[in-house]
């Protein structure tokens, strides 16, 4: 029968390391700061670990995942951007072309009126 052995995380060496006196001057100043009794183990493992969680497979990917979401939003956006601004500018094309018959008409009118003033005198 085979035993299981049990293999520790591979940061685990982090957790029995002592504190720092930095650390514990760092710990006291969380408190004194916040308000909150932090725990000193938890903040010596999350300042020295950070850099490592950050470089982690598991955050770059979802870094990457959230940077593709923001791309495609983006995307969307100038989308929706690019259709409001169509639109807009058919309906100033439509409203110029209004006022454009709107002046013929009143050009029209206007040489009617002078065609007759030409005609009585």
């Amino acid at each position: 029968m085979a035993t299981k052995t049990t293999q520790a995380p591979a940061l685990a060496e982090y957790a029995t390391k002592p504190l720092t006196p930095t650390m514990r001057d760092y710990v006291a100043w969380l408190k004194a700061q916040t308000g909150y009794d932090v725990d000193p183990q938890s903040v010596a493992l999350a300042s020295a670990l950070r850099g490592k969680f950050q470089k982690s497979d598991g955050n770059q990917a979802r870094l990457a995942e959230a940077k593709a979401r923001n791309a495609q939003d983006a995307v969307a956006r100038a989308a929706r951007r690019a259709e409001r601004e169509a639109g807009a500018a058919e309906r100033a094309a439509k409203k110029a072309a209004r006022d454009a018959a709107q002046i013929e008409r009143a050009r029209a009118i206007l040489a009617a009126a002078e065609a007759k003033q030409t005609e009585a005198a």
